[in-house]
């Protein structure tokens, strides 16, 4: 066995977005997909398990509560309810306002459209700098964000993140985000890469990863 293999079998059993698990179809390109995941890399960025974290990101769509004006129309009683109900307990209260205050910041600034903070951003460190002027979204938050936004953003590509990066390590790949994207063969199989080494870092490596290496 090889990284070939190591590759292959992260992408095929722990490859899924976490963008795509709680509903945000980024590849489609459209202002609703990128403020849903913008909200979803918020929420991502908390001191929570990852799973609660989407879970809240799906929750919040089932409600209508992933665009603009049904978040800044709603109650923070009906953010916060749907936020606890969802597995966000911990961070209800802080998520709510976050979300709001998200919602408020593209709105006015990007006239609901992320994709005028991709252009504005120009290149990966300007963009990861705009995303920091959300409440809630520090470095951490920015790189969850940009980490699935380079499937479509080309100023992010390649973007490994730092747990994709350890598990790289643990898992005997390489480190460096374009060593990395080369042996992937593809921007959209180096995203799958980095989700699924993201998840490999938080939740362990899959029997099949294991196996192959």
């Amino acid at each position: 066995m090889g990284t070939r293999d190591v590759v292959d079998a992260l992408i095929e059993h722990q490859g899924r977005l976490y963008s795509e698990e709680m509903g945000a179809e980024i590849a489609r390109d459209a202002p609703v997909q990128w403020f849903h995941w913008l909200i979803g890399a918020l929420l991502l960025s908390a001191r929570i398990a990852a799973a609660n974290a989407v879970a809240a990101g799906a929750g919040l769509k089932s409600e209508g509560l992933h665009k603009i004006d049904a978040i800044l129309a709603a109650d923070r009683e009906t953010r916060i309810r749907v936020l606890n109900e969802n597995g966000y307990a911990r961070f209800d209260n802080r998520g709510a306002d976050y979300i709001e205050a998200a919602a408020q910041l593209v709105k006015e600034r990007y006239s609901g459209d992320l994709r005028k903070l991709c252009a504005a951003g120009g290149d990966r460190a300007g963009i990861l700098k705009a995303l920091q002027e959300v409440k809630g979204i520090g470095p951490a938050g920015a790189e969850i964000f940009a980490r699935e936004a380079q499937l479509v953003w080309a100023p992010l590509y390649p973007t490994l993140g730092k747990p994709a990066e350890a598990a790289a390590a643990e898992l005997g790949l390489p480190q460096d985000a374009d060593a990395l994207a080369d042996l992937a063969g593809g921007r959209a199989r180096f995203v799958r890469l980095v989700a699924a080494l993201t998840r490999a870092s938080l939740d362990g490596p899959a029997k099949a990863v294991t196996a192959a290496r």
